[in-house]
Formats: C-alpha cells, sequence, structure tokens
C-alpha cells in the first residue's frame, strides 16, 4: 500500500484513472475509502487521474494526539505531500467539507499547483462561526466507543470494514486543529483559478456557501436539490456530473464560466 511522509507522519494514498491529475481531499469523519463507496471514484477516474488519501487522523493514516498536527498549515503540507508523492506537480482538486477549506486554502497560499477548484459543502468564512458546534462534537467524540464511533462514520459495510478503527481523540483534535483558521472569504473576489462550488439544497450552510460562490468573479456554483450536507457526497450520481462537466471544460480550455451562483 502507497504512503508518503509529511512532516514525519504517515499518509496513505491511492491513484487510479489517467488523465491531469486531481486531487481530492475528502471531509471530516469520511477516508478515500468514502469516494468510493459513494461511487465518486468510478465516475472521476473515467476522466482524471484521481488522487485520494486518507487525511491526517483518519483511516489509514497515521493517528498523532498532538493538535498542532491538525492547523491548516500541515493540512495544506499534507496535500501537496500527497500530490508530489503521486507525481502531480500541477493539478486539479475537489474538496469536500473540511476539503474544501483546504482547497480554499491551496488556491491562495500555493496557487502554483492547482488549475482548477472544486469546493463542495463548504463556505470561506472563518471557522469560529461554528465552534460552539465543533466544541459539542469534539465531546461527544471523546466519549464515544470506537463501535459507535464505526457506526456513525457508517464503517460498516464490506469495504470499509478493513479500515483501523476511528481514534476518538484524533478525530476531535481534527476538528478543533481548525478552529483558529480565519478563513478567506475577504480574498475571494481575487480568486484566480477557475471555480465551481456546490451544496445541498438543505446543508445549513447553504446561505453562506451561496454568499461566497456569489463573489467569485471565475466560477460556477450549483445546489443539488432534495439533499442536505452529507447527501451532496452521497449521491454523486447529482453531483457528480456537473463536476465532470466542469473539469472537462478545463481540460478544453474553455475556462470562462458564469461567475457566482445561479
Amino acid at each position: 500500500m502507497p504512503y508518503v511522509t509529511s512532516s514525519g507522519r504517515r499518509l496513505y494514498f491511492e491513484v487510479v484513472g489517467k488523465g491531469f491529475p486531481l486531487l481530492v481531499h475528502h471531509g471530516f469523519a469520511q477516508s478515500a475509502q468514502s469516494w468510493r463507496d459513494a461511487g465518486w471514484l468510478d465516475l472521476l477516474a473515467t476522466r482524471s487521474r484521481v488522487i485520494s488519501f486518507d487525511i491526517l487522523g483518519h483511516g489509514r493514516s497515521d493517528k498523532p494526539h498532538d493538535l498542532e498536527a491538525y492547523r491548516m498549515g500541515e493540512r495544506l503540507a499534507d496535500a501537496i505531500a500527497v500530490a508530489d508523492a503521486a507525481g502531480a506537480g500541477r493539478f486539479d482538486m475537489l474538496g469536500f467539507s473540511l476539503g474544501g477549506r483546504v482547497a480554499l486554502e491551496m488556491a491562495f497560499r500555493r496557487p502554483d499547483h492547482l488549475r482548477g477548484l472544486v469546493i463542495g459543502g463548504m463556505h470561506a468564512r472563518a471557522t469560529r462561526l461554528t465552534r460552539d458546534s465543533v466544541a459539542r462534537r469534539a465531546a461527544t467524540l471523546r466519549r464515544g466507543s470506537v463501535r459507535a464511533l464505526r457506526r456513525a462514520l457508517r464503517q460498516n459495510t464490506p469495504e470499509s470494514k478493513h479500515l483501523p478503527d476511528p481514534d476518538p481523540e484524533a478525530l476531535a483534535l481534527s476538528d478543533e486543529g481548525l478552529l483558529d483558521w480565519p478563513g478567506v472569504a475577504e480574498e475571494l473576489p481575487y480568486l484566480d483559478a477557475p471555480t465551481l462550488m456546490f451544496a445541498g439544497e438543505h446543508d445549513r450552510m447553504l446561505p453562506w456557501i451561496e454568499a461566497d460562490a456569489s463573489m467569485i468573479s471565475n466560477g460556477d456554483y450549483f445546489c443539488c436539490p432534495g439533499v442536505d450536507h452529507q447527501g451532496a457526497f452521497d449521491r454523486s450520481d447529482l453531483t457528480g456530473p456537473p463536476v465532470i462537466d466542469f473539469l472537462s471544460r478545463l481540460s478544453d480550455g474553455a475556462a470562462t464560466f458564469n461567475g457566482g451562483a445561479a
């Protein structure tokens, strides 16, 4: 199994498909397996060389009990280390939820790596907006049993049962590590990379996501009807085709988009 070391910590990654590299960054309490389970890998690999990985604290990657390991700077360095290990100096990036925050950070701090950007289920604003809910979730995680966590994380499918047991402390620190991230909302009008944002119709963050999408001049946005935050990820049959269309237009050189929320 392929691993790469970033800041002394091992990260598991996989590469499937052919085409221009696409680095996919999953959300909190997911793993590289989540992309496969939800049908994303089969869909994306038809046109991209898809690089997926278990982010720190998740899946088969290391799970240190060190808050500093989960700060945004480390998350960004981890993503670049995985891309480098897969031979992708430049790539498109698809980030969902927590992964959307890392992708947005990539766009402004390391834009030389990006051709295009897809953000699912996440806004560009500071994490302090949800500080109270993060604190409650971290406390719940620390009290939870491994069996309960596996059930909550839906690690009960035949494909996901081979994953290592979730680590409650690592998951809690994964949440807490980004609480000091100030966001990049004020920088969105200056975003150069062609960008697609999407969210579920019933995602509680939808108003923020739509407002942020409207600030991106070279961007598209779509709302996935009838689903919530998680549903926008799980229903790749609904959200996947617009993502594929966006990536195809990038490859064709048709990098002029609608700009903002539709």
